[in-house]
């Protein structure tokens, strides 16, 4: 299987050395739900999907859980979260005030990685093949924002294969 890519234009006249050139960006095809984790987890192992599910299904909220009590919570194979801040600096430490000066909470997250020669490569990345979209091939356009779907289509042909960059 491959990471798909469609092509694109930049059209934004502000990015001077950018604009008029063609990019390629990643292509979200479908999306894959907790049941569907768990029929694969269980093709891969001895547990059964009910009792997968159920672990999978406790698995954000005990995340959650932990990184609200400033922990740090490693995956293998994954990545590692943790919670951190935006502030507005203060002039001296005594007018740093947490409800003035916090302005928001972000997730981090930190996928794992590990040496390979003498780069280093991301576990999810490793192996990946990038090919262009097919022509006619369904895809969604996420809106990451606002979260909405929409079928889109676009065309395609190629693939090779592309590690990540150091």
């Amino acid at each position: 299987m491959s990471l798909f890519i469609k092509k694109y234009q930049n059209n934004n006249k502000e990015m001077k050395n950018a604009y008029g050139k063609w990019y390629g960006r990643a292509v979200i095809m479908d999306k894959v739900q907790i049941e569907d984790l768990a029929s694969e987890i269980e093709d891969n192992c001895t547990v059964k999907r009910a009792d997968i599910l159920a672990v999978l299904s406790e698995l954000g909220p005990a995340i959650k859980k932990e990184v609200q009590r400033s922990l740090k919570v490693t995956i293998p194979y994954l990545g590692s979260f943790k919670l951190g801040v935006r502030t507005t600096g203060a002039e001296t430490m005594e007018e740093f005030d947490i409800k003035k000066n916090v302005k928001g909470v972000r997730v981090l997250f930190y996928p794992e990685t590990k040496a390979d020669g003498n780069r280093m490569v991301k576990e999810l990345t490793r192996g990946v093949r990038v090919a262009e979209l097919p022509k006619n091939a369904t895809y969604l356009e996420e809106d990451d924002e606002a979260g909405t779907d929409s079928g889109q289509q676009q065309g395609g042909g190629t693939s090779g294969s592309v590690e990540e960059q150091p």
